[in-house]
């Protein structure tokens, strides 16, 4: 679906350069933040919490309906994020005679129907268009199209459900929500008619001892790569909700113990699906991604290894040892033994003892291609991946 929010991203700095606020972010330890809002892009380094903070510090005000990527409560524990703010903006939500005018920065048409007062049942469709007819709907802009399901009363044995359907004959409505009719069930109507609003359905089950339990679906998730999103980063596109289901069982004697058999499981409520946007834009300079490629690390890990050396190093140099403000221009061992003391990190990857990447070459101390290689044979041994030893290190705070 294809949303009508405006949001144009212009290649607009304003403030200090993109390169030099980047050089500040690496050698301050703090991440660097790329706002983008209201058809500007601003980059800066920030030592914030949250993104919410980061935002207010730098002087982005948020309205109402204002909506955040990723939210304002987002914990910053990255090298690098996008924050990109969509403005509110007026959408008319009709629902059959009934009109609402929300204000919403969302950008799906599902997720600004839940954002307002308008109940929303999984088995409902929602569209979207727009509106060039202030007179007609009171608005210019996005309008919100809900198609209800038909509302259907339906009873299995004893328990008596609402469900919602776009089928258009019982029988059809039936294969809809997996009910099968098994010898010796009874229905209240005939298959071929057709469905109507509040239509009552009864499916009487004689003969045999039926136990029927309600049961909870979880809801399917699905991810979509958005390369306005920072990689790593993942923000709620549309909230998935369960659904429910009626589990119908018979018992008999299985080695002479009594056991419940599935006989059907009928859909109540269908689950609503979460999707999930995950963030794919990087932000590498060309000389680490240099290196990087240097040391045969593949470009897909480009993202991961990032992130843990901005942790583990902040300045990408191969000759700081654990816990120095600054880059020193060689080699200088901070006290006797330090190559071989467990306790104390060194280089790229602050490697404890720093003398165990002696195995990747006997430049180790000081070239950052021969130490990537370490650090990419380290992550590979230890963790089975570059992601999984970022995902490692964020559970840990380190590797």
């Amino acid at each position: 679906m294809v949303s009508l929010f405006a949001f144009v991203v212009f290649s607009v700095l304003f403030g200090q350069s993109s390169v030099s606020v980047r050089n500040v972010a690496f050698a301050e330890g703090k991440t660097l933040l790329m706002i983008y809002a209201d058809g500007q892009k601003k980059t800066v380094a920030t030592d914030a919490k949250t993104i919410g903070e980061a935002l207010e510090q730098n002087g982005v005000k948020l309205g109402k309906g204002d909506v955040v990527e990723p939210s304002v409560g987002t914990v910053i524990n990255q090298a690098f994020y996008n924050a990109n703010i969509y403005r509110a903006y007026p959408s008319l939500i009709i629902d059959g005679a009934t009109k609402t005018t929300v204000m919403s920065g969302y950008r799906s048409a599902r997720q600004v129907v839940e954002s307002s007062d308008v109940k929303l049942h999984s088995e409902d469709k929602v569209s979207i268009d727009r509106s060039d007819n202030f007179v007609a709907d009171g608005v210019i802009g996005q309008r919100i199209i809900i198609d209800r399901a038909t509302p259907v009363k339906v009873t299995i044995g004893k328990k008596a459900f609402e469900m919602r359907t776009w089928a258009t004959t019982v029988e059809e409505f039936l294969a809809e929500k997996s009910i099968v009719l098994a010898s010796g069930d009874s229905l209240n109507v005939d298959l071929k008619s057709d469905i109507y609003s509040n239509m009552q359905i009864t499916l009487s089950r004689l003969g045999q001892d039926i136990i029927q339990e309600e049961q909870t679906i979880e809801p399917e998730t699905q991810y979509l790569d958005d390369p306005n999103l920072s990689f790593g980063t993942e923000v709620i596109r549309q909230t998935g909700l369960a659904g429910k289901k009626l589990a119908s069982y018979q018992m008999v004697l299985q080695n002479g113990v009594p056991t419940k058999k599935l006989v059907q499981e009928v859909i109540i409520t269908a689950a609503t699906k979460l999707i999930v946007a995950r963030g794919t834009a990087v932000n590498i300079p060309a000389d680490k991604a240099g290196w990087m490629a240097a040391a045969g690390i593949a470009q897909s890990d480009f993202s991961y290894v990032q992130n843990i050396l901005n942790n583990e190093n902040g300045l990408w140099c191969p000759t700081r040892w654990q816990g120095q403000k600054s880059c020193p221009s060689s080699y200088q061992p901070l006290y006797a033994g330090a190559e071989t003391n467990a306790s104390t990190g060194y280089g790229m990857c602050q490697a404890t003892p720093a003398a165990k990447m002696e195995t990747a070459g006997a430049d180790w101390r000081t070239n950052p291609v021969t130490q990537l290689k370490w650090c990419n044979s380290y992550a590979v041994g230890r963790y089975g991946s570059w992601a999984k030893a970022w995902a490692a290190w964020q559970s840990k705070r380190w590797w």
